[in-house]
Order: structure tokens, then C-alpha cells, then sequence
């Protein structure tokens, strides 16, 4: 029981290494509970730990048929091993329910395609046609699987999942370019990457000419990560990543799948456990620069910051040029308070760019702003409007900022209410709504916004300090008051403190408020 308790709590916590160990401890105790054996196989898969899984899915495959994914991993187990024959047979028995009708076909084709039956995998993955959701695997995998064994009818599939454009995906403008190259039409490969790098920006990295399934297994791993992908935009974090670690037992280098897996991680600041997992991209992989780039972010989320540095740097011996790296190095510096520098490496990576996105001059604003620069932050701000004129995040920062000064109040309140119209659920810009109404007096709907705020960000000292200001213009003092004490106790700067000491003893009337700012 105690491991139980323990698996569970460390479940709430997400750390799905702790869970796995503590279920494992909780089966070796009651091996025949069942519960135990489907929670301790699932956090056995998610931590990576497939000898445990399969041993708990044998298990799970006697004793519970109405849990499809122990006997579906048992499946993947023998199309590793290549035993094509017995992966079918196994498949049967893997029911048509929730997400096996897609998976089931998926994997059965890649099966017939290992049995040299191409054309009766083609025929089972018709019926994906069924389902508007399921268009993009029929189509990007008809072409995967003929690739993969060198049929002619290949090209014409990677055209039609060209052709309809809203199904395409990189890997399959990587496949499509590769066998293109391999004909000696590079001409022609090279066109399909420039007609897909708008959508893809990364789809001319790497070398073309490889094929992207060698094998069933590969072919099998690539439906599991595109699922993951699908899921991880849908929010289902733990569905995909669990997606994810299938992929990764059939074909263990698939460095995409263990950069998407390592990003999971990362959202879930689980940021160990995605650190390991950035670690383990290897550096020959397309993906690599991703991955060593995350790194420098993850290393800076657990407060190590010079590591991540030392890691910019070294991005930077190798690469002095690379937008990206130079712009990553300009926010370390500007979290260290070294704005010139940060400033001068904004500056570098805006010259490096050709596209001079509208986020560099932004970021660049906002370190000249915290160096005290504010003409030349106003000028990057508008520069950044006159790029991306409906950014919401500059929108905000500009029209906070002119309120914040007690300027161009009007023309303030028009930019923040778009922005809010963009983010109605970021607190951050709502309450430089309800910030500008207050210093055009009207403060009973400055109130009904700074109220708002304060429910999406609870956390926050200056919101609470702006809605404690609002509710004492509208004679709510017992509530201002309150509002400035909890403003108080969420670690304030000691600017912010000073102020708001100074108002609990003297009111807003008597009380001197300093400019406060916001993240």
C-alpha cells in the first residue's frame, strides 16, 4: 500500500520515473493485482523501461482482454524481432476500438509490406479513408510504404500527399525529395523542398537521398510519433509521450521522437527528465541544432544559468552566424541585467536576418527599455508594430508603457484593447486594460477588469497592487487594503514593498507609488 500511495503521488507530480519504480515495487507485492499490472505497464513504457513492460504485458494479455495496449505492445515486440507471422496472428486479437482503428491498420500494413504483400497493405488502409481525421496517415504512409519497398507507384503517392497540401507533413517532404534524389532528379527534389519550406522551414536541413523507413518497424514508429504529434497539439501530453516511447522502442535513434519526447517533458517542467532526453540526440541527427538549442532553455529553467551559457557559446563556435543561437544568447544576457550586451547581440542577429521578425526588435525593446533607454525602445516598438501591426505581446508592452509615463493614454487604450481582443485569457494584458482605464479616471470599469486580472494571475504582486488602487478610488477601502497586504506577501520588489507598506499605513491618497513594471 505504501508504494501504491507513493506511485500515485508521484504520478500527481508528473515525475513518471518515480511512479514507474513505485509500481514496479507495488506488482513485485501483489503480482496478481490487476490494477496495479495496468498502471505499473503504463508508467513502465512511459519512463522507457520496455523489459518491464513486456513482462507486465504477458502478464496483462492472460489475465485482462479488455486492456488493448499490453497486447498491441506484444505485437510491436515481435515486429521488432521481425517475426512478421506472429505479430498478425497477435493483431486479432488487439480489439477495433478508440484509437486502434487507427492504429490497427497501421501497423497491420506495415506487417504485410515486412510479408512482401504490398499491395493487400495498401488495401488495408483504405478503410482509413472513413475518417476525415485519419487522411493525413493514409496518405503519408501509402507513400511510406511503397518507398520503403521500392515500388514505382511511390512518386505519385508523395504527389498526391503534395497535392493535398492541409495532409502533408516534413517527413514526407523529406521522403518525397529523397527518392527524387536517388532517381537523379535533383532539380526536381530540390523544387519540392523550396515548395514546402514556407510551411516547413526546416525541410532543407539534413542530406537528401535517404530513405525515411527502412524498415517495418520504422515504418510503424513513424504512425506512433505522428499520432504523438497530433495529440501534443491537442494537449494530451501524457497520451503522446506515451506514443512516443513506443516509437522509440521500435527504432531507439529516431531523434525526432526523442526531441518532441524531450519538448513534452520540457512543457511539463519535467525539466531533468527533458534534459536527458535533449542529451541523447545525437549530434549527426537533422535535429540536432533543436535539440542543443532546448538545452540552453532547460539548463536556464533550472537556474544554471552560466552552464547554459557555456552551452550558447558553444552553439556559437560552431555556428557564429545562426540567428537563433545569437538571439538566445541576447536573452540570457538580458535575464543577467547585461543589457548593452544583450542589446549588441540583438543588434547582431537582426543584421544576420533576412526576414528581421518582428520578435527580435521586440526583445530588443525591451533590454534598451530596461537600460533605461526609452526612445530607442519606443522607436523598436513601432518597428516591430509596423512589421506584425496586431501583435499582441507589442501591442501590450508599447501601450503599458506610454500608461505607465502618462502618455498618449487614448491611443494606449485603443492598442491594449486589441491586444486583449488577441489574449483575452492573459492576465498580464488584461490588466493593462484595467491600468488604463484607471489613469483615464474611470474606475468603476477599471475595477470590473482589474478583478479579472487578478483571477488569471493570482500570483502577481503589481496586479494585485493595481486592483487595491482601483477599489480605493471607488471608496472599497477595507478590500484595497487587503488587496495591497496580499500584493505584499507574493515577494514584491523592494520598490514595490516600500510603496505598498506606505499605502496599508497611509492610504493611496498620502502614499508616494513608485512605477511599477511587469514581466
Amino acid at each position: 500500500m505504501g508504494s501504491y500511495l507513493a506511485a500515485q503521488h508521484a504520478r500527481r507530480s508528473g515525475d513518471t520515473t518515480a511512479a514507474a519504480n513505485y509500481f514496479l515495487d507495488a506488482i513485485a507485492a501483489d503480482p496478481d493485482n490487476v490494477l496495479l499490472l495496468q498502471q505499473g505497464f503504463s508508467y513502465a513504457v512511459a519512463d522507457g523501461r520496455y523489459s518491464d513492460a513486456k513482462r507486465i504485458a504477458e502478464r496483462l494479455a492472460d489475465t485482462d482482454m479488455n486492456y488493448s495496449l499490453p497486447e498491441l505492445f506484444l505485437v510491436l515486440h515481435e515486429i521488432k524481432g521481425e517475426h512478421y507471422g506472429k505479430a498478425l496472428d497477435k493483431l486479432q486479437r488487439v480489439p477495433d476500438a478508440g484509437l486502434n482503428r487507427l492504429l490497427k491498420p497501421l501497423v497491420q500494413a506495415w506487417v504485410l509490406v515486412g510479408m512482401k504483400k504490398t499491395d493487400d497493405a495498401l488495401v488495408v488502409l483504405e478503410p482509413l479513408r472513413e475518417t476525415p481525421a485519419f487522411m493525413p496517415f493514409l496518405l503519408n504512409h501509402r507513400a511510406f510504404l511503397l518507398d520503403y519497398a521500392d515500388d514505382p507507384r511511390a512518386a505519385a503517392m508523395y504527389a498526391d500527399v503534395a497535392a493535398a497540401d492541409r495532409y502533408g507533413s516534413l517527413r514526407a517532404v523529406i521522403g518525397h525529395a529523397g527518392l527524387l534524389t536517388r532517381q537523379g532528379k535533383k532539380d526536381e527534389a530540390l523544387a519540392v523542398i523550396a515548395a514546402a519550406s514556407k510551411r516547413f522551414p526546416r525541410a532543407a536541413a539534413g542530406e537528401l537521398g535517404g530513405k525515411v523507413i527502412n524498415s517495418p518497424a520504422d515504418g510503424i514508429a513513424e504512425a506512433f510519433y505522428s499520432g504523438a504529434s497530433a495529440l501534443a497539439q491537442e494537449s494530451a501530453a501524457g497520451l503522446a509521450a506515451f506514443h512516443l516511447r513506443l516509437a522509440l522502442y521500435l527504432k531507439p535513434d529516431f531523434a525526432e521522437a526523442r526531441l518532441l519526447l524531450a519538448n513534452l517533458f520540457e512543457q511539463e517542467e519535467q525539466h531533468e527528465a527533458a534534459l536527458a532526453i535533449y542529451r541523447t540526440v545525437p549530434d549527426d541527427s537533422d535535429v540536432a541544432d533543436q535539440a542543443r538549442l532546448r538545452e540552453v532553455w532547460v539548463l536556464n529553467a533550472l537556474n544554471r544559468t552560466e552552464e547554459a551559457l557555456q552551452a550558447v557559446e558553444i552553439l556559437l563556435q560552431r555556428g557564429p552566424d545562426e540567428v537563433e543561437v545569437v538571439a538566445a544568447l541576447a536573452d540570457l544576457l538580458r535575464q543577467e541585467n547585461r543589457h548593452d550586451e544583450a542589446i549588441a547581440q540583438y543588434s547582431r542577429a537582426i543584421e544576420l536576418s533576412d526576414d528581421k521578425p518582428w520578435s527580435l526588435y521586440y526583445a530588443r525593446a525591451i533590454a534598451f527599455d530596461q537600460a533605461k533607454r526609452w526612445g530607442q525602445a519606443e522607436a523598436d516598438l513601432k518597428t516591430a508594430l509596423q512589421i506584425s501591426p496586431e501583435e499582441a505581446e507589442v501591442l501590450n508592452y508599447l501601450g503599458y508603457s506610454w500608461v505607465d509615463r502618462g502618455i498618449n493614454l487614448k491611443e494606449a487604450e485603443d492598442m491594449i484593447k486589441r491586444a486583449v481582443l488577441a489574449r483575452p485569457d492573459n492576465g498580464y494584458i488584461v490588466d493593462s486594460l484595467g491600468w488604463v482605464l484607471y489613469k483615464l479616471k474611470r474606475y468603476g470599469e477599471a475595477v470590473e477588469h482589474l478583478e479579472r486580472a487578478v483571477l488569471l494571475r493570482p500570483e502577481d504582486p503589481t496586479i494585485n497592487d493595481h486592483l487595491g488602487d482601483a477599489y480605493w478610488r471607488v471608496n472599497r477601502r477595507i478590500e484595497a487594503r487587503f488587496q495591497w497586504s496580499h500584493a505584499l506577501s507574493l515577494k514584491p520588489t523592494e520598490e514595490q514593498a516600500a510603496a505598498l507598506r506606505d499605502k496599508l499605513e497611509r492610504g493611496l491618497n498620502a502614499a508616494v507609488k513608485p512605477r511599477l513594471t511587469k514581466d
